[in-house]
């Protein structure tokens, strides 16, 4: 499994909304500026977010977006899976006609122990436990902070 740019600013996205989850809505600007996420990257991966239902948007000078449920009602798992597809670390775990060796292969059993404990992880934890851990740099070279 290869998490790309995607997925990690999503996150990071998603972690950002969980801390201000309750506040009303999150401009995009704000989260890009606070993330060091590029603003027309992330407008799409917002996009992509409220389209697998995990987030809320609203128009206007009040505008932004929110989580459409509680953070700890999301895991990474939803997340990476709106964004990224499939957490599957080889083609044939998803789609067993892609290899000819499937049906006896000894490493596709070690790839479904590493996606099974991979899923496992992702499902076990939530945006609630990731903003309550997560830190960011208030400026360039100055220190670490809580969100």
């Amino acid at each position: 499994m290869r998490i790309t740019m995607k997925g990690d600013y999503g996150l990071r996205a998603m972690i950002d909304l969980a801390a201000h989850y309750g506040a009303g809505p999150v401009p995009s600007g704000a989260i890009a500026e606070r993330q060091r996420i590029p603003e027309h990257f992330l407008d799409q991966l917002l996009i992509m977010l409220r389209r697998a239902g995990l987030l809320k948007s609203l128009r206007g000078p009040q505008g932004g977006h929110m989580l459409a449920r509680p953070p700890a009602q999301i895991c990474m798992n939803d997340v990476i899976h709106a964004l990224e597809g499939t957490i599957a670390p080889m083609e044939c775990l998803p789609n067993p006609g892609a290899c000819q060796l499937t049906a006896g292969c000894a490493i596709r059993e070690v790839w479904q122990q590493v996606e099974a404990y991979t899923r496992q992880l992702l499902l076990a934890t939530t945006l609630e436990q990731l903003a309550q851990r997560h830190r960011i740099p208030a400026q360039q070279n100055e220190p670490m902070y809580y969100i």
